[in-house]
């Protein structure tokens, strides 16, 4: 069960790799080699999930989370975990979806929401080992005040409500 796990969150990780620019700001972790351990491990022991798989990017969310960016093939997944942990135990894991395969209800209330006027980054299928599959919509806006750009992960439920940020 403890190898089924990493296995999960290492693939939830690499799920999330190619999505370099996200809706928060984060700072290179310094402990990256405990992350190319573990795939090195998961590799031998799981060849046929993680020959092909290849980890971009680590990256500090806060104290206690990093993002794992990774792409199997051509598909880009990010997947976060909790860092403090040698087991480095998964929080969720994202699939970057085209705009077009979000459902219609999702994108609905995105429009009705205060965020319609923001640019859409990126879109997710979104999934955590407790709760079924959601969506998240990365935004940003110019804030020509200070020249800077502004990010927001905006998350939903299948049925279109929003929901409080899992990580």
């Amino acid at each position: 069960m403890k190898f089924e796990l990493k296995l999960f969150v290492v693939s939830s990780m690499l799920f999330f790799n190619g999505l370099i620019a996200s809706a928060q700001e984060y700072s290179v972790i310094k402990d990256v080699d405990v992350l190319e351990k573990e795939k090195t491990v998961l590799k031998e022991d799981y060849p046929h999930v993680f020959i092909e798989v290849e980890i971009r990017d680590v990256q500090k969310i806060n104290d206690r989370q990093s993002k794992v960016f990774y792409q199997k093939g051509n598909q880009q997944y990010e997947a976060v975990v909790n860092s403090g942990r040698e087991d480095l135990l998964l929080v969720a894991t994202s699939r970057v979806i085209n705009e077009k395969e979000m459902p219609n209800i999702v994108m609905d209330a995105f429009k009705n929401s205060k965020y319609n006027s923001w640019n859409i980054e990126r879109t997710f299928e979104v999934t955590t080992p407790y709760t079924s599959v959601f969506y998240r919509i990365d935004v940003s806006k110019e804030n020509i005040a200070d020249e800077k750009k502004k990010f927001e992960s905006l998350f939903y439920t299948h049925l279109g409500q929003y929901e409080k940020p899992p990580y």
